[in-house]
């Protein structure tokens, strides 16, 4: 793409096979770390002004207004723009990448786990985890 002259001047709608919610996201980024991390919903306004905050008091880049923006808009996939298959690439599913790219964010305890399988998979769903102390 990069290299090809073909694709200058192009919309491309790059995206896999699943549509995800950030909620899913998350979960599956937890799934794969084997850790619950809490996620707390906070209204627009509220987390905007907070990050707003932050970029005048801490140095590091935590988040920014722009960010909070771009996470309540909704992506509207363009018809008429290109996708991978007019490049020749075939998507993939994002839960078989999640592996090999979040290995690296798991506790020592839990770093040379291989992923769950199919089955582990299954059986999680089976059961509703209820944790009473949050």
């Amino acid at each position: 793409m990069v290299e090809d002259d073909t694709t200058a001047s192009e919309t491309y709608e790059l995206y896999g096979p699943t549509n995800y919610s950030m909620a899913e996201i998350a979960q599956l980024v937890d799934r794969e770390i084997i850790k619950h991390r809490r996620h707390i919903n906070i209204p627009r306004r509220i987390l905007k002004s907070a990050a707003e905050i932050y970029n005048k008091t801490i140095w590091w880049s935590q988040t920014s207004a722009d960010s909070v923006d771009r996470e309540f808009i909704d992506q509207v996939i363009d018809p008429k723009a290109k996708t991978f298959k007019d490049l020749g690439i075939e998507p993939g599913e994002l839960a078989n990448f999640t592996f090999q790219y979040l290995q690296a964010y798991r506790s020592s305890s839990y770093f040379d786990l291989p992923p769950a399988t199919e089955r582990e998979k299954r059986e999680e769903k089976k059961y509703l985890h209820v944790i009473d102390d949050q």
